[in-house]
Protein backbone atom coordinates (compact mmCIF):
# COMPACT_ATOMS: atom_id res chain seq x y z
CA UNK A 1 0.00 0.00 0.00
CA UNK A 2 1.37 3.43 -0.92
CA UNK A 3 1.26 6.17 1.65
CA UNK A 4 2.15 6.25 5.32
CA UNK A 5 0.69 4.36 8.26
CA UNK A 6 -0.13 6.54 11.24
CA UNK A 7 -1.37 6.20 14.80
CA UNK A 8 -3.51 8.93 16.39
CA UNK A 9 -3.54 8.63 20.18
CA UNK A 10 -4.50 11.87 21.94
CA UNK A 11 -5.36 10.16 25.23
CA UNK A 12 -6.35 11.66 28.58
CA UNK A 13 -3.07 11.06 30.39
CA UNK A 14 0.41 9.96 29.46
CA UNK A 15 0.07 6.87 31.64
CA UNK A 16 -2.69 5.56 29.38
CA UNK A 17 -0.71 6.63 26.34
CA UNK A 18 2.35 4.60 27.42
CA UNK A 19 0.18 1.49 27.76
CA UNK A 20 -0.55 1.68 24.01
CA UNK A 21 3.12 1.48 23.02
CA UNK A 22 3.03 -2.30 22.48
CA UNK A 23 0.32 -1.73 19.86
CA UNK A 24 2.38 0.93 18.09
CA UNK A 25 5.32 -1.46 17.91
CA UNK A 26 3.20 -4.36 16.65
CA UNK A 27 1.64 -2.21 13.91
CA UNK A 28 5.11 -1.24 12.73
CA UNK A 29 6.33 -4.86 12.83
CA UNK A 30 3.41 -6.28 10.85
CA UNK A 31 3.36 -3.43 8.32
CA UNK A 32 7.16 -3.68 8.02
CA UNK A 33 7.59 0.06 8.12
CA UNK A 34 7.88 2.85 10.63
CA UNK A 35 4.74 4.65 11.73
CA UNK A 36 3.88 8.31 12.17
CA UNK A 37 2.80 8.96 15.75
CA UNK A 38 0.27 11.77 16.28
CA UNK A 39 -0.46 12.73 19.86
CA UNK A 40 -0.79 15.63 22.28
CA UNK A 41 2.35 17.35 23.50
CA UNK A 42 1.71 16.45 27.16
CA UNK A 43 2.33 12.78 26.35
CA UNK A 44 6.06 13.62 26.03
CA UNK A 45 6.17 10.74 23.55
CA UNK A 46 9.39 11.77 21.86
CA UNK A 47 11.22 11.76 25.22
CA UNK A 48 10.86 7.99 25.65
CA UNK A 49 10.12 6.80 22.11
CA UNK A 50 12.58 8.98 20.21
CA UNK A 51 15.31 6.33 20.37
CA UNK A 52 13.03 3.49 19.23
CA UNK A 53 13.24 2.20 15.66
CA UNK A 54 9.52 1.86 14.86
CA UNK A 55 8.53 5.55 14.63
CA UNK A 56 9.43 7.76 11.67
CA UNK A 57 7.96 11.04 12.88
CA UNK A 58 6.27 12.62 15.89
CA UNK A 59 3.41 15.05 15.30
CA UNK A 60 1.92 17.11 18.14
CA UNK A 61 -1.71 18.18 18.13
CA UNK A 62 -3.05 20.96 20.31
CA UNK A 63 -5.48 20.54 23.17
CA UNK A 64 -9.04 21.60 22.43
CA UNK A 65 -9.87 25.21 23.29
CA UNK A 66 -13.06 26.90 24.38
CA UNK A 67 -14.92 29.06 21.92
CA UNK A 68 -16.34 28.23 18.51
CA UNK A 69 -13.66 30.09 16.54
CA UNK A 70 -10.80 28.42 18.40
CA UNK A 71 -12.43 25.02 17.99
CA UNK A 72 -12.84 25.64 14.27
CA UNK A 73 -9.21 26.68 13.92
CA UNK A 74 -8.03 23.53 15.72
CA UNK A 75 -10.17 21.37 13.43
CA UNK A 76 -8.88 23.19 10.34
CA UNK A 77 -5.24 22.93 11.49
CA UNK A 78 -5.50 19.21 12.25
CA UNK A 79 -7.18 18.46 8.92
CA UNK A 80 -4.49 20.40 7.08
CA UNK A 81 -1.73 18.62 9.03
CA UNK A 82 -3.18 15.17 8.31
CA UNK A 83 -3.47 15.96 4.59
CA UNK A 84 0.21 16.97 4.47
CA UNK A 85 1.44 13.65 5.89
CA UNK A 86 0.40 11.42 2.96
CA UNK A 87 -1.39 8.95 5.24
CA UNK A 88 -3.20 6.03 3.62
CA UNK A 89 -4.31 4.32 6.84
CA UNK A 90 -4.61 5.42 10.44
CA UNK A 91 -5.25 3.71 13.78
CA UNK A 92 -7.17 5.90 16.25
CA UNK A 93 -6.83 4.93 19.90
CA UNK A 94 -9.65 7.15 21.13
CA UNK A 95 -13.45 7.16 21.25
CA UNK A 96 -13.97 10.48 19.43
CA UNK A 97 -16.29 10.39 16.42
CA UNK A 98 -14.98 13.81 15.38
CA UNK A 99 -11.46 12.44 14.96
CA UNK A 100 -12.80 9.74 12.63
CA UNK A 101 -14.64 12.34 10.54
CA UNK A 102 -11.56 14.59 10.37
CA UNK A 103 -9.48 11.69 9.11
CA UNK A 104 -12.00 11.07 6.31
CA UNK A 105 -12.02 14.78 5.47
CA UNK A 106 -8.23 14.62 5.27
CA UNK A 107 -8.47 12.04 2.51
CA UNK A 108 -7.38 9.02 4.55
CA UNK A 109 -8.93 5.93 2.99
CA UNK A 110 -8.61 3.46 5.83
CA UNK A 111 -9.60 4.68 9.29
CA UNK A 112 -9.55 2.20 12.19
CA UNK A 113 -10.92 2.93 15.67
CA UNK A 114 -12.55 1.09 18.60
CA UNK A 115 -16.11 2.03 17.60
CA UNK A 116 -17.28 3.33 20.96
CA UNK A 117 -20.75 4.86 21.07
CA UNK A 118 -21.62 7.20 18.20
CA UNK A 119 -18.15 6.64 16.70
CA UNK A 120 -19.41 3.20 15.66
CA UNK A 121 -21.70 4.68 12.99
CA UNK A 122 -18.79 6.28 11.09
CA UNK A 123 -16.62 3.17 10.77
CA UNK A 124 -16.74 0.28 8.33
CA UNK A 125 -17.61 -3.09 9.83
CA UNK A 126 -14.12 -4.53 9.52
CA UNK A 127 -12.40 -1.34 10.67
CA UNK A 128 -13.59 -1.34 14.29
CA UNK A 129 -13.41 -3.58 17.37
CA UNK A 130 -16.90 -3.18 18.86
CA UNK A 131 -19.75 -4.62 16.77
CA UNK A 132 -22.22 -1.84 17.56
CA UNK A 133 -22.66 1.25 19.67
CA UNK A 134 -24.33 -0.75 22.46
CA UNK A 135 -21.44 -3.21 22.90
CA UNK A 136 -20.13 -3.78 26.42
CA UNK A 137 -16.81 -1.99 26.82
CA UNK A 138 -13.60 -3.62 28.05
CA UNK A 139 -10.62 -1.81 29.61
CA UNK A 140 -8.66 0.51 27.32
CA UNK A 141 -5.46 -1.53 27.25
CA UNK A 142 -7.21 -4.76 26.18
CA UNK A 143 -9.38 -2.75 23.79
CA UNK A 144 -6.35 -1.29 22.01
CA UNK A 145 -4.68 -4.69 21.71
CA UNK A 146 -7.85 -6.38 20.40
CA UNK A 147 -8.37 -3.60 17.84
CA UNK A 148 -4.76 -4.06 16.70
CA UNK A 149 -5.22 -7.84 16.48
CA UNK A 150 -8.39 -7.52 14.40
CA UNK A 151 -7.11 -4.95 11.92
CA UNK A 152 -3.76 -6.68 11.42
CA UNK A 153 -5.33 -10.16 11.20
CA UNK A 154 -3.23 -11.54 14.05
CA UNK A 155 -3.83 -12.81 17.57
CA UNK A 156 -0.55 -12.08 19.32
CA UNK A 157 -0.59 -8.36 20.09
CA UNK A 158 0.47 -8.35 23.71
CA UNK A 159 2.62 -6.38 26.11
CA UNK A 160 6.20 -5.84 24.94
CA UNK A 161 8.97 -3.71 26.40
CA UNK A 162 11.05 -0.91 24.92
CA UNK A 163 14.67 -1.43 23.98
CA UNK A 164 17.52 0.42 25.71
CA UNK A 165 21.26 -0.04 26.21
CA UNK A 166 21.87 1.51 29.62
CA UNK A 167 23.15 -0.78 32.38
CA UNK A 168 20.85 -1.42 35.35
CA UNK A 169 22.13 -0.41 38.80
CA UNK A 170 21.02 -3.12 41.24
CA UNK A 171 21.30 -0.67 44.17
CA UNK A 172 18.90 1.83 42.60
CA UNK A 173 15.12 1.85 43.15
CA UNK A 174 12.23 4.01 41.93
CA UNK A 175 9.85 5.15 44.68
CA UNK A 176 6.81 6.92 43.24
CA UNK A 177 4.96 9.50 45.35
CA UNK A 178 3.48 11.25 42.29
CA UNK A 179 -0.20 10.68 41.67
CA UNK A 180 -3.07 11.97 39.58
CA UNK A 181 -5.11 13.02 42.61
CA UNK A 182 -5.81 12.59 46.35
CA UNK A 183 -7.62 9.27 45.84
CA UNK A 184 -4.32 7.74 44.68
CA UNK A 185 -2.06 9.03 47.46
CA UNK A 186 -0.76 6.55 50.00
CA UNK A 187 0.75 9.18 52.31
CA UNK A 188 4.19 10.66 52.99
CA UNK A 189 4.71 8.85 56.31
CA UNK A 190 4.24 5.52 54.58
CA UNK A 191 6.80 6.40 51.91
CA UNK A 192 9.34 7.42 54.57
CA UNK A 193 8.87 4.02 56.21
CA UNK A 194 9.21 2.34 52.83
CA UNK A 195 12.51 4.04 51.93
CA UNK A 196 13.97 3.30 55.36
CA UNK A 197 12.90 -0.34 55.00
CA UNK A 198 14.53 -0.61 51.57
CA UNK A 199 17.71 0.97 53.02
CA UNK A 200 17.91 -1.95 55.41
CA UNK A 201 17.62 -4.27 52.42
CA UNK A 202 20.82 -2.77 51.03
CA UNK A 203 19.54 -0.32 48.42
CA UNK A 204 21.65 2.83 48.19
CA UNK A 205 20.00 5.03 45.56
CA UNK A 206 16.37 6.12 45.52
CA UNK A 207 14.73 7.88 42.58
CA UNK A 208 11.89 9.76 44.25
CA UNK A 209 9.31 10.22 41.48
CA UNK A 210 7.29 13.28 42.47
CA UNK A 211 4.87 15.82 41.06
CA UNK A 212 5.59 19.52 40.55
CA UNK A 213 3.75 20.39 43.76
CA UNK A 214 5.60 17.88 45.96
CA UNK A 215 8.76 19.85 46.77
CA UNK A 216 7.81 20.01 50.47
CA UNK A 217 7.34 16.25 50.57
CA UNK A 218 10.77 15.78 48.98
CA UNK A 219 12.33 18.01 51.66
CA UNK A 220 10.64 16.03 54.43
CA UNK A 221 11.60 12.63 53.05
CA UNK A 222 15.21 13.83 52.63
CA UNK A 223 15.32 14.91 56.28
CA UNK A 224 13.89 11.62 57.54
CA UNK A 225 15.94 9.23 55.40
CA UNK A 226 19.39 10.62 56.22
CA UNK A 227 22.63 11.18 54.34
CA UNK A 228 23.85 7.58 54.05
CA UNK A 229 21.94 7.02 50.80
CA UNK A 230 21.53 8.99 47.59
CA UNK A 231 18.11 10.53 46.96
CA UNK A 232 17.42 11.60 43.38
CA UNK A 233 14.59 14.14 43.57
CA UNK A 234 12.56 14.69 40.40
CA UNK A 235 9.70 17.10 41.11
CA UNK A 236 11.33 19.86 39.04
CA UNK A 237 12.65 17.60 36.28
CA UNK A 238 11.17 16.99 32.85
CA UNK A 239 10.20 13.50 31.70
CA UNK A 240 13.24 13.52 29.41
CA UNK A 241 15.48 14.13 32.44
CA UNK A 242 13.84 11.36 34.45
CA UNK A 243 13.98 8.68 31.72
CA UNK A 244 17.67 7.76 32.30
CA UNK A 245 16.92 7.06 35.97
CA UNK A 246 13.97 4.83 35.05
CA UNK A 247 16.14 2.87 32.62
CA UNK A 248 18.91 2.28 35.16
CA UNK A 249 16.74 1.47 38.20
CA UNK A 250 16.23 -2.12 39.32
CA UNK A 251 12.50 -1.92 40.08
CA UNK A 252 9.54 0.38 40.77
CA UNK A 253 7.36 0.71 43.85
CA UNK A 254 4.62 3.28 44.36
CA UNK A 255 1.44 4.79 43.00
CA UNK A 256 -0.52 3.76 39.93
CA UNK A 257 0.37 6.65 37.63
CA UNK A 258 2.17 7.50 34.40
CA UNK A 259 5.51 6.61 35.95
CA UNK A 260 4.35 3.08 36.75
CA UNK A 261 3.34 2.51 33.12
CA UNK A 262 6.65 3.94 31.95
CA UNK A 263 8.62 1.68 34.31
CA UNK A 264 6.71 -1.30 32.92
CA UNK A 265 7.42 -0.16 29.36
CA UNK A 266 11.12 -0.44 30.20
CA UNK A 267 10.63 -3.93 31.62
CA UNK A 268 10.86 -3.07 35.30
CA UNK A 269 9.17 -5.19 37.93
CA UNK A 270 6.60 -2.86 39.47
CA UNK A 271 4.94 -3.01 42.88
CA UNK A 272 1.91 -0.80 42.26
CA UNK A 273 -0.41 0.66 44.90
CA UNK A 274 -3.99 0.73 43.68
CA UNK A 275 -6.69 2.91 45.17
CA UNK A 276 -9.93 4.10 43.64
CA UNK A 277 -9.51 1.96 40.48
CA UNK A 278 -9.50 -1.81 40.06
CA UNK A 279 -5.99 -3.15 39.38
CA UNK A 280 -5.25 -3.59 35.68
CA UNK A 281 -2.82 -6.50 35.33
CA UNK A 282 -1.68 -6.43 31.71
CA UNK A 283 1.77 -7.95 32.30
CA UNK A 284 3.29 -10.31 34.85
CA UNK A 285 5.77 -7.55 35.71
CA UNK A 286 2.99 -5.98 37.81
CA UNK A 287 2.83 -6.93 41.48
CA UNK A 288 -0.47 -5.39 42.65
CA UNK A 289 -0.82 -3.95 46.13
CA UNK A 290 -4.52 -3.39 46.71
CA UNK A 291 -7.00 -2.79 49.50
CA UNK A 292 -8.30 -5.74 51.50
CA UNK A 293 -11.33 -7.52 50.07
CA UNK A 294 -13.62 -6.29 52.85
CA UNK A 295 -12.79 -2.62 52.18
CA UNK A 296 -15.11 -0.89 49.66
CA UNK A 297 -13.55 0.67 46.57
CA UNK A 298 -13.56 4.42 47.25
CA UNK A 299 -11.53 7.63 47.13
CA UNK A 300 -10.14 6.79 50.58
CA UNK A 301 -9.33 3.10 50.27
CA UNK A 302 -5.66 3.46 49.27
CA UNK A 303 -4.98 4.87 52.73
CA UNK A 304 -6.21 1.64 54.31
CA UNK A 305 -3.23 -0.21 52.80
CA UNK A 306 -0.73 -0.55 55.64
CA UNK A 307 3.03 -0.33 55.37
CA UNK A 308 3.17 -3.83 56.85
CA UNK A 309 1.11 -5.17 53.96
CA UNK A 310 3.39 -3.51 51.40
CA UNK A 311 6.44 -4.93 53.19
CA UNK A 312 4.89 -8.40 53.22
CA UNK A 313 4.03 -8.33 49.50
CA UNK A 314 7.49 -7.04 48.61
CA UNK A 315 9.25 -9.77 50.59
CA UNK A 316 7.00 -12.47 49.15
CA UNK A 317 7.86 -11.46 45.59
CA UNK A 318 11.64 -11.13 45.81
Amino acid sequence: MSGNTAVLAPGKGWGNFVSYVSCFKKISDVKRKKIILITKKFSSAEAYLGDQNFISDFVDIQDSSRGALRQFKLIFDLTYKLRSLNISEIFIFHSSALLVILCYLSGIKKVYAPGIGIQNFFLKKDYKFYENYKSNLINQIDESMELTNKILGINDCSFTTLEYNEAVDSSKVMVCMASSGPSRQWGLKNFIKLVNFLKLKGFKKFVILSGLDQVDEEIKISAEVGNDVELILTSQNTIREVIPHIKTSSFFIGHDTGFSHLALAYGKKSYILFGDCEPSIYTDLIVPIDKDDDVPRSDECIRTITFEKVKEIYEANQ
